[in-house]
């Protein structure tokens, strides 16, 4: 039988060692998944192409490394001189308390070699892989490997650029086709890098907004993903995705963000029927006064992801609120997903405990059905 868990017992600080790298944040060695873990993190860009499909992804590779080194900078992601272009103003005019300008990764540094668990990263419409670097920086830092491929024909350059594809069901599709393509690749030893093998059996997916969607058509037609979490927007919904949560059979995390004028008080209501309607284990964060990019680094970027940055009037009655920092709603998104993905790819029972304890019951109530 399942049962629901609303947990209101304070914050629980909760210590679990990883199998891929050393030892953790306490004194005892153990780690604490509301901080950055103990492996410094490197970060490179690479491409795949899918010469059946005739496209070409940049892909972007978050790994665990022995040493920090340079922090690099957010325009260094993209390394088209064009895109470059096209970005650097957007950063340099973006609110500095929501758009990242630099990164806690360091460029192609040498990885920590090693057999990793991997999770792989499904942009929002318009967005970039790298949208919400500071999410995947925290599951490297402890001890995961995170691949992001760019959607072309769906990335913020052909927002830009006014080409980007139609959001229906098509571009879900592609969406889905583009991740399977690189989950191969990632698991044939390609786009990794040197020294780094992934874990077939340790596959988690994740994704944001129509990202989302994508990660619940993929964790519901392919097996090999064994856990999926999806930030701000319902995987099966009525509008596109052709989603069933009654076929996503494995451990499954959602993350509402309680003032999201982007999907809007309907959308905030099928993720709540999604929740219900969940195979178990099933989780779900809701993430207070925040909106669609709230979870992102991208939020205000060139004025097109404001929903999440500064102020702006409540959905549910039009009073004028501020949305919470940035920095603390990536902050709850990381600690969530990492300890998710620790405890269904990595079966640590503590992290288990950890989203057991609600730990943030004002900021960011979780709850949880087994």
């Amino acid at each position: 039988m399942c049962r629901t868990l609303v947990i209101r017992i304070g914050c629980i600080v909760c210590a679990l060692a990883l199998n891929a790298c050393g030892s953790g944040g306490g004194s005892d060695g153990t780690p604490d998944y509301t901080e950055p873990g103990p492996a410094s993190v490197g970060v490179a860009t690479t491409s795949l192409t899918d010469s059946s499909r005739g496209r070409t992804l940049p892909v972007e590779v978050w790994y665990p490394i022995a040493a920090s080194g340079a922090a690099s900078d957010v325009i260094d992601f993209e390394t088209d001189t064009d895109r470059r272009d096209a970005l650097s103003p957007l950063l340099d005019a973006g609110p500095a308390e929501c758009v990242a300008t630099t990164t806690n990764a360091t460029r192609d540094a040498a990885a920590t070699a090693g057999e990793y668990p991997v999770v792989l990263y499904s942009h929002c419409y318009t967005c970039t892989r790298w949208s919400a670097h500071a999410v995947m920086e925290r599951l490297a830092s402890h001890g995961f490997v995170v691949v992001a491929p760019d959607h072309e024909g769906d990335t913020l350059f052909d927002l830009i650029d006014g080409t980007q594809s139609p959001l229906d069901n098509a571009l879900v599709d592609v969406r889905e086709a583009d991740i399977r393509f690189v989950l191969d690749q990632v698991l044939s030893g390609d786009a990794l890098p040197e020294g780094v093998t992934a874990n077939a059996s340790q596959v988690g997916m994740l994704g944001h907004s129509i990202g989302s969607v994508t990660a619940g058509r993929v964790a519901q037609n392919d097996a090999r993903i064994a856990a999926v979490a999806g930030l701000a927007a319902p995987m099966e919904n009525i509008l596109y995705g052709e989603v069933l949560m009654e076929f996503i059979t494995v451990p499954l995390g959602l993350l509402e963000a309680t003032e999201d004028n982007s999907i809007g008080e309907p959308g905030n209501l099928f993720i709540n029927e999604n929740f219900s309607k969940a195979n178990t284990p099933a989780y779900k964060l809701d993430l207070v006064d925040a909106g669609h990019w709230s979870v992102t680094n991208i939020a205000g970027l060139g004025g097109f992801f404001m929903p999440g940055c500064g102020d702006d009037t409540r959905q549910t009655n039009g009073e004028p609120f501020t949305y919470v920092p940035v920095e603390s709603a990536n902050g709850h998104t990381a600690t969530f997903v990492t300890a998710f993905f620790a405890a269904h790819l990595l079966n640590e029972p503590a992290a288990l405990e950890l989203l057991r304890s609600n730990p943030w019951p004002t900021e960011a109530p979780l709850e949880v059905r087994e």
